[in-house]
């Protein structure tokens, strides 16, 4: 072999490492990018206990949440990361979301007090991360704002702080919004077009038996210097009860009603993203798509469950134990039991 061609010899064989080299940098690459990629914004929801005269559904899981908030949250673009109420776990799941979301459901806090605490922590945790200059959102619906309440209030009052209203069964109201309300971070932007139909249409679904008095609310300072009373309404028999509220100092909102019942409160989904948004943990895809996957979701019918309240649930097992049974799951889907301990 002549000089000339030991040197094209040696030329190709530099290129073709110098190739293999670069081919291998693109993948490493290419894998560090995967493996860090910000998922979109990530909400928390704390799984529901089974309500008291539903535990039979525990062939179908330990809690549930209803697929409606999850659906409307997820048209809005935002993840769901569900959390069971019995966690231990609530830095490491801070850590992981943009935001908490306590949705609605079939207990009050005084017969779960396991629920209102796991609630109460992560609250607290948010009003820690806010205080360091972390913006942290909560969303609390229907039975999630009753929680948040009778924490802002300061004396774990489950017994006596909320009373019964006339306002279960799909009960269809516009807003009275209050002054306050008028200037709230949750409507000050909002369209023009979309105040007047929540002033002066019937369209907030509210399927509550629990709430608080303007009046009460007004009584109970902690609760008062805490929230704002951003709307009321009036129950079937006339009784005022708050039903939107703002916290002062903090991104924290509650609804009495269902805006996730509702296409068209999608302006609701939309501005609760805008709050997700100014949230600055950086979210890893791939831990997100194993806290979804975590515990084992199942989506059942739920209208027997939940008094003909929801379509779907998603039952979710803690631990898998004994209890756990698919077949027997299904047939409890037909069972008829107790009403509905709506709130």
């Amino acid at each position: 072999m002549s000089k000339t061609q030991k040197i094209i010899k040696s030329i190709k064989h530099h290129n073709r490492r110098h190739t293999l080299k670069q081919k291998r940098d693109a993948k490493k690459s290419r894998d560090a990018k995967k493996s860090h990629v910000v998922a979109p914004r990530v909400v928390g929801m704390i799984t529901v206990p089974l309500s008291p005269d539903k535990r039979f559904f525990s062939v179908c899981g330990d809690s549930y949440i209803a697929s409606s908030h999850i659906s409307w949250l997820k048209r809005q673009g935002i993840r769901v990361i569900p959390i069971p109420y019995t966690t231990t776990k609530f830095k490491k799941y801070m850590k992981r979301i943009n935001g908490l979301y306590f949705p609605s459901g079939g207990v009050f806090a005084l017969n779960s007090r396991e629920y209102y605490d796991c609630c109460k922590k992560f609250l607290q945790l948010s009003m820690e991360e806010n205080d360091h200059g972390n913006y942290f959102p909560i969303w609390g619906g229907c039975m999630g704002m009753q929680q948040m309440m009778i924490i802002a209030d300061g004396k774990d009052n489950l017994d006596t702080l909320l009373t019964k209203f006339d306002s279960f069964g799909n009960l269809l109201l516009p807003l009275n919004i209050t002054d306050e309300g008028e200037k709230s971070r949750m409507f000050k932007n909002m369209s023009p077009e979309c105040i007047k139909r929540l002033k002066t249409r019937n369209v907030t679904m509210n399927n509550h038996k629990m709430g608080i008095s303007p009046y009460k609310f007004k009584q109970h300072k902690n609760l008062n210097n805490f929230f704002k009373m951003v709307s009321t309404n009036k129950d079937r028999q006339g009784k005022k009860f708050v039903s939107t509220i703002e916290a002062h100092h903090y991104p924290f909102y509650g609804v009495q009603w269902h805006p996730e019942r509702n296409s068209d409160m999608d302006e609701f989904g939309k501005f609760f993203l805008r709050e997700l948004k100014k949230n600055k943990n950086k979210i890893n895809n791939k831990i997100t798509k194993r806290l979804e996957k975590k515990i084992y979701s199942k989506k059942i019918d739920c209208m027997n469950y939940s008094g003909d309240l929801y379509k779907k649930c998603n039952f979710y097992w803690h631990k898998k134990t004994s209890k756990h049974n698919r077949r027997l799951c299904s047939n409890a889907q037909t069972q008829k039991a107790g009403k509905y301990n709506g709130v």
